[in-house]
């Protein structure tokens, strides 16, 4: 008999130090919710059977008494974790100082009652005696009001598994199963223990525990419960920032989240309420499957002909608010039973609009201004001021001669930059129009007009004899800058300027080589950067337009320099 006992113990310690092993994921995962209570129950499972298993090899009534007190003390334990799992991790409660305060002081009641049960017998009675090593005890009033509790505890926290998991899908729906059905074993084995009809000094919830135990170790590491926590609807809907109303079929206000009850003033008795007491534009507001979004616009058309507005604006605060509008429905055996309001705030976004648009409206007038008015004046002087130069060139001799000249060279100079802000606003005002060039034309006549202005230098155009590609406008444009610069940058005594066109299935090409210093690293970085700054800019504007043409057309714009001079490539995936 001592023998068979003695296995029995040996048994229930093994159990209680097998289930200790479920202590590792809330150990490592403290921050997960449901992880404090799952551990706290765990804790209540394992010291369970420990302490069974070493009140088989303890005798006398104070050291049984002693270990039965910590199984009482277990069976709480068990039953408060296992309330929090529930509620925290279907968010009907978080781990408050209070809650956690009302759980110490609940077992420690219990420990000062067992501890005190002398003066007042509520934990057990007189009739409490020993079979063995084990006590037989005659439960007092406390222990059974403390069963009551404790089952009421487990069976609340069982409620909230049951209900989150008819309401949620997938990887919830699987978690909260499992959770609900591992707490049967043990309730099962520890009525049978308490009410069975056959009698017996041995505790049977243990081995409900280790029933327990195994669903736990599959919601751990098979529908990993606390590695990963899906987020609550209803959670997620109350945090959500965007406000969120729900309307039944008839236009009626059925839940709303904290958002929209802050942000536009809607009582707790909303419920019922028609949706135009809160929002007037929107009653009505049909959705089409999928939702209707909000436009740019004020308002968007329906499919019946009527239309719900895209954005409305409400004052918050004491502040005018926009809050674009998307309603979606919620269709059910073919039938719209609900709808979805999404109300979200995009007053930075709207402000941020005005404030582009009226910066638009100044730049577009600085560029009439600086292109139109001042161009057009300064070129209409420059002329004046070149015909001058002319004139005194004839009679000019001697020292006035060079002075002469240099005034026909800066006005030279001014005139072409003019003409260079002028294609820079031909580009700005066609920026959406595409157009087809022949490359092996561009080339020919550009090197024909540069050669005109640019006569001492040798000019050739090799490659392709025809090459077609569909692009943005200003590809010509960006040709004669790059050979208009191959020649004005080059300081050797008679330039040599090669233009060549490629055409091929991946791609087609322009390159302008020349032979003099090559663009220097400089003038490259700052078109790279694009930007120009007091401290770092190009030294004229031909390169910019290159870089512009070559961004709308998504052309490919290569700089290949050493010492025998420069090539420059653009490179046009549209060949044909």
């Amino acid at each position: 008999m001592a023998s068979a006992t003695g296995i029995v113990g040996v048994a229930y310690l093994l159990t209680g130090a097998g289930l200790l092993v479920l202590l590792r994921e809330p150990i490592r995962r403290p921050d997960k919710p449901g992880s404090t209570g799952f551990a706290l129950a765990v804790l209540g499972i394992s010291v369970w059977p420990l302490s069974l298993g070493v009140n088989y090899f303890v005798g006398g009534f104070a050291p049984s008494m002693a270990l039965w007190t910590v199984r009482l003390s277990a069976a709480s334990l068990i039953s408060i974790g296992w309330f929090l799992v529930a509620a925290e991790v279907t968010d009907r409660l978080s781990l408050s100082r209070t809650v956690a305060a009302a759980s110490v002081a609940y077992v420690l009641t219990e420990l000062l009652l067992v501890v005190t049960n002398g003066t007042h017998g509520l934990a057990f009675g007189p009739a409490t005696a020993l079979d063995g090593t084990v006590p037989v005890v005659a439960y007092g009033p406390w222990f059974w009001l403390q069963t009551a509790v404790n089952y009421g505890l487990i069976s609340v926290g069982t409620g909230l598994l049951v209900v989150e998991w008819s309401r949620s899908s997938g990887l919830r729906r699987r978690q909260t199963a499992v959770l609900s059905v591992a707490v049967l074993p043990p309730m099962v084995a520890n009525l049978v223990t308490l009410f069975g009809p056959v009698p017996t000094v041995h505790d049977l919830t243990p081995f409900g525990l280790v029933g327990s135990g195994l669903l736990l170790s599959w919601a751990l590491y098979r529908v990993e419960f606390l590695d990963i926590v899906p987020v609550a609807r209803e959670a997620a809907m109350a945090e959500m920032q965007d406000a969120v109303v729900t309307l039944d079929d008839e236009g009626r206000v059925v839940d709303c989240n904290r958002a929209a009850r802050s942000r536009f003033d809607i009582p707790p008795s909303y419920a019922g309420d028609p949706v135009e007491t809160y929002f007037p534009s929107l009653a009505g507001a049909p959705a089409a499957d999928g939702g209707d979004s909000a436009d740019d616009g004020d308002s968007s058309p329906a499919d019946d002909g009527r239309s719900h507005p895209a954005v409305v604006t409400r004052t918050v605060d004491g502040e005018a608010h926009s809050f674009s509008v998307s309603v979606s429905p919620v269709v059910e055996a073919e039938r719209t039973v609900a709808r979805v309001v999404v109300l979200r705030d995009i007053t930075p976004i709207k402000r941020r609009e005005r404030e582009l648009t009226e910066r638009e409206a100044e730049l577009d007038l600085l560029r009439q201004i600086l292109s139109r008015v001042l161009r057009h004046n300064i070129r209409n002087k420059l002329t004046t001021i070149r015909g001058n130069a002319d004139l005194l060139a004839e009679t000019a001799t001697g020292e006035e001669t060079a002075r002469v000249d240099r005034i026909v060279e800066a006005s030279d100079e001014l005139i072409g930059l003019s003409e260079k802000a002028r294609t820079i606003e031909g580009l700005v005002d066609r920026a959406d129009e595409t157009a087809t060039y022949d490359l092996r034309v561009v080339a020919d006549r550009v090197v024909e007009r540069v050669s005109d202005r640019y006569p001492d230098a040798t000019y050739t155009v090799d490659g392709a004899e025809t090459c077609t590609v569909t692009t943005g406008t200003g590809v010509e444009s960006a040709v004669e800058c790059l050979v208009e610069n191959a020649v004005e940058h080059n300081d050797a005594a008679e330039p040599t300027v090669d233009v060549t066109v490629d055409c091929a299935a991946d791609g087609s090409a322009v390159s302008v080589s020349d032979d003099g210093v090559g663009i220097s690293e400089h003038e490259r970085a700052v078109i790279r950067r694009r930007e120009e700054t007091p401290l770092a800019h190009s030294s004229g504007i031909g390169l910019w337009i290159v870089s512009w043409v070559a961004d709308r057309c998504e052309a490919d714009l290569t700089f290949d320099v050493d010492d025998d001079g420069s090539t420059v490539s653009l490179r046009f995936t549209d060949a044909r």
